[in-house]
């Protein structure tokens, strides 16, 4: 497949690296990012493997205009996201964007029918529908019923940074003005910043709260929530701490934490039904305690070491990627899709509603 990336920075360069690792499958033609260091270094990376020079431009739409792709990768902040996917929807060309889907529902809903107008398939990447682990437990514990009726669902990323990217200018002088960012900073810490990012839901803990609808089954009815700039003074305009709370029909709650003050607990995954209840961890690896067994005590497994029953995100990046090519030329179904994906914004972007207004938010569907 004649692929092209747009956005080389941290996430894009990792989805870039994945596709080199399959060059039988898909082959790189073009990169596009407004950081010329970004675009040198991937660009440098795609010649050295495919053993010639690679198309760069730093424009989209001249890339959109000059080059004939049939699919395309889009990994830019997410204010861009509705504008860059419709525009090579548009051109015919499928696309894989990144989560979140888009920066409001509006832009989501401008993909989803540039999608059906154009008949090209959308994909947001959401890398836990890809991951062999959460796939497994999908199937064998989820569907099978065997935690039961399932009423309480916690979800947490903690961390112990400030989201802060410390990165100097690709040059000195270098002005990022025309692309809409009137600092370096504003470009390079892009997520602090509520004209371009929908802060820690956004971006992290939408992963998790996809996962919920996922295995529920449904999509939240209602959401209050908390939160605010509680540790870093630092001039960003998200909040570095959130928690929401989440009505799912059925009666059941899912509480979602996001803080950047302590890495207690790190990523974590519970589902708590009148079976069992379902961990998934990545410091303990996964865990299932059914009520029929004896209670388990475990020690904390270090992070780094080998974890009993753990994802593999690396593997998910790498399927993700050949599923959407196998989607593309074969039919095969998406995993996540445009539909899941927009549900998902929804709730992210009700709890953010939530958390700013300190009021309970009924969530259209």
């Amino acid at each position: 497949m004649r692929a092209g990336v747009i956005g080389v920075g941290g996430q894009g360069s990792t989805l870039l690296g994945h596709c080199l690792k399959q060059p039988d499958m898909i082959q790189i033609e073009a990169i596009c990012d407004v950081n010329p260091a970004h675009r040198a270094q991937a660009c440098q990376l795609v010649a050295e493997a495919k053993g010639k020079p690679i198309r760069q431009y730093e424009d989209w739409q001249e890339m959109a205009h000059k080059e004939e792709l049939e699919v395309v990768i889009v990994a830019t902040p997410l204010w861009t996201h509705a504008d860059i996917t419709v525009g090579f929807l548009d051109a015919g060309v499928h696309v894989l964007c990144e989560k979140m889907m888009a920066y409001d529902i509006p832009g989501c809903q401008r993909m989803v029918d540039a999608s059906l107008r154009n008949h090209r398939l959308l994909e947001i990447g959401y890398p836990r529908f890809y991951e062999p682990l959460y796939q497994s437990v999908y199937r064998n514990i989820i569907q099978r019923r065997a935690l039961g009726d399932i009423h309480f669902v916690r979800l947490h990323t903690h961390r112990n940074s400030s989201w802060r990217r410390s990165e100097n200018p690709p040059s000195p002088g270098y002005t990022p003005q025309r692309w809409g960012y009137p600092t370096w900073d504003a470009l390079a810490n892009w997520r602090m910043y509520r004209r371009y990012s929908q802060g820690l839901v956004g971006e992290l803990g939408s992963h998790q709260t996809s996962l919920a609808e996922w295995y529920l089954g449904s999509t939240a009815r209602t959401v209050y929530g908390t939160g605010g700039i509680f540790c870093y003074k630092d001039g960003r305009e998200v909040d570095d701490h959130i928690f929401m709370t989440y009505g799912h029909p059925g009666g059941c709650t899912v509480e979602l934490s996001v803080i950047l003050s302590n890495d207690y607990g790190g990523l974590y995954e519970e589902f708590i039904g009148s079976q069992g209840t379902l961990i998934v961890s990545d410091i303990d690896g996964g865990m299932l305690f059914l009520n029929d067994d004896e209670p388990v005590v475990r020690e904390s497994t270090k992070k780094g070491a080998d974890l009993p029953w753990s994802p593999d995100w690396n593997l998910a990046f790498g399927n993700e990627i050949w599923k959407f090519c196998s989607a593309v030329r074969h039919g095969t179904p998406l995993l996540c899709g445009p539909q899941r994906a927009l549900a998902s914004a929804v709730s992210a972007l009700a709890g953010n509603q939530a958390v700013a207004t300190k009021e309970h938010v009924d969530i259209a569907k």
